[in-house]
């Protein structure tokens, strides 16, 4: 996890400026994660961000569900300073910088969510991760994660790989930019949607599914019973 601590701090200062050029389906993918929150916009209810970044995520949340609670954990400090500096005027926003796979998250949450985070960790770490997170949910609380998959076929994943560079591209991206991109892949240990919605059952979570998905981005999760 060290190298990808060193990889974001290195990044904090341009994340936002490129997500929308990195995500061909930006708002698609973030906006499924709100929509699939099941409470109304005045409800107050407990939220975990899960290696939150500079917030933007939890932005979207806020903009539809103002009084919820928030905490946003992630490892780099330097991300979460771009959060504080994203909520500076308001909200009810608690910070926490840690590996949040180690790290005791104080739930119970109606509602834990993540993206792009997970898939930084082995396997057995997510799925590991997964069941704690149904731990810390509430009776009735959901998880949901907007995240980087890969394909069970290898010729999908080449294919969808190939169009998502040119999407970077086409978004405006240079050669070096797309370049930065790639190689922070490298980092990445992605699974497919699939093994992991089976992991969520094993696990005892309920109305699991892919609950969107555009090439290399999904948002899947469940509901903790």
């Amino acid at each position: 996890m060290d190298e990808v601590q060193k990889t974001f701090r290195e990044i904090a200062e341009r994340y936002d400026r490129y997500r929308r050029k990195l995500i061909p389906c930006f708002d698609g993918f973030y906006r499924t994660v709100v929509d699939m929150a099941p409470f109304a916009p005045g409800d107050v209810f407990r939220v975990l961000d899960l290696g939150a970044g500079t917030g933007l995520l939890s932005q979207f949340l806020y903009e539809r569900f103002p009084n919820a609670q928030y905490t946003l954990i992630d490892f780099t400090a330097e991300m979460l300073e771009k959060a504080k500096q994203r909520f500076a005027t308001g909200g009810n926003f608690r910070y926490q910088v840690a590996n949040y796979a180690e790290a005791d998250w104080k739930g119970p949450y109606e509602l834990i969510v993540s993206s792009l985070s997970i898939h930084h960790l082995e396997d057995a770490a997510k799925k590991a991760l997964y069941g704690k997170i149904r731990e810390n949910l509430a009776s009735g609380g959901w998880f949901i994660n907007a995240e980087f998959v890969r394909f069970a076929s290898p010729e999908l994943q080449d294919r969808h790989w190939n169009l998502w560079i040119q999407s970077m591209r086409d978004a405006g991206l240079n050669d070096q930019e797309v370049g930065e991109a790639l190689e922070r892949t490298k980092i990445d240990i992605l699974a497919p949607v699939e093994l992991q919605t089976g992991w969520l059952r094993e696990l005892g979570f309920e109305e699991v599914d892919c609950y969107y998905r555009s090439g290399l981005f999904a948002v899947f999760g469940g509901k903790n019973v």
